[in-house]
């Protein structure tokens, strides 16, 4: 399964997403988040396509895949729900679960190459697989800035940021030659 044609956009109550949803090479679903709080909308590309039969088997092959998919203990992100019992309630996947995963996977990728070249320019600081980071922009690569000077400049940004999970979070320091102390 594919995702293409990836919109995010900022809705009434949240973020909204548009996008088509490739199974095998065939466009079978355009999905719609209006950012309104309510749930993923799948509209089923066989209607008004060259052959609606395939679209349906391609949308069928995806919900046979999900139904294989085994459950996982239910986390609405505080810490794994349990029953009155102590019981872990489990959550079955779904359509609409696998999908958000894949955008959200989409979005780390895409940020994630954001950030690289950010790096070639910047001191980038804040916590890992977190959703926000801070950074000072040289304008220029980093690589042209006097080691000794940048080092400095790294070592002044640890002592005053890096407390709480906050760490540096360039790659590219040990090929400039940086140390982080």
């Amino acid at each position: 399964m594919e995702i293409k044609s990836v919109r995010f956009h900022q809705g009434h109550e949240g973020h909204g997403v548009n996008a088509d949803v490739f199974i095998n090479g065939v466009k079978t679903y355009h999905i719609l988040d209006d950012g309104n709080g309510g749930c993923l909308m799948f509209d089923l590309l066989a209607y008004g396509s060259k052959d609606p039969e395939l679209v349906k088997a391609m949308a069928k092959q995806l919900n046979d895949y999900i139904e294989t998919i085994p459950e996982k203990p239910l986390d609405f992100g505080h810490g794994v729900i349990k029953d009155s019992l102590g019981n872990v309630r489990m959550d079955k996947t779904n359509l609409e679960d696998y999908v958000n995963e894949l955008l959200y996977a989409y979005e780390r990728k895409k940020e994630q190459k954001k950030m690289e070249k950010l790096m070639q320019t910047s001191l980038i600081w804040g916590v890992p697989d977190g959703h926000r980071y801070t950074y000072i922009n040289f304008k220029r690569s980093l690589s042209t800035i006097p080691k000794a000077q940048l080092q400095t400049k790294l070592n002044v940004l640890v002592m005053e940021n890096c407390k709480k999970g906050v760490q540096v979070l360039n790659t590219n320091l040990e090929e400039l030659g940086l140390v982080i102390n």
